[in-house]
């Protein structure tokens, strides 16, 4: 099935690939200095979605192709959410990928990485 919207899936794809990368090493202030980074990742992946507040399957057709890619993205979107909550938003990068479960975030975003390039 092809999705209406492959831009935005493009988007979810290249946060999905941040998001799965080993951390970088950080800029002089702690920042990802990466093209996208972190902050673009996340943003694409849960402020430009409504996955935050509504399951992912709603998005089957659109952005996602299946129950599959809703069902791994949901997983990554509650780990990227988790982070938000004990970090802050607007914490540094560098307490972000040091998180206690920067690595769960990390397995998860390979996972449905490779769900969604299948």
């Amino acid at each position: 099935m092809d999705v209406a919207w492959p831009g935005r899936r493009e988007d979810v794809l290249n946060a999905l690939r941040v998001l799965a990368a080993e951390p970088p090493v950080l800029d002089g202030v702690g920042r990802d200095d990466r093209l996208p980074d972190l902050t673009n990742a996340v943003h694409w992946l849960v402020d430009d979605t409504p996955w935050d507040l509504v399951d992912p399957a709603t998005s089957i057709g659109t952005i996602l192709r299946d129950s599959h890619e809703s069902d791994v993205i949901r997983e990554v979107v509650a780990a990227v959410v988790a982070v938000s909550d004990r970090q802050g938003a607007a914490s540094s990068d560098a307490a972000w990928f040091g998180d206690s479960v920067w690595s769960d975030v990390r397995r998860l975003a390979t996972t449905a990485l490779t769900c969604l390039t299948r």
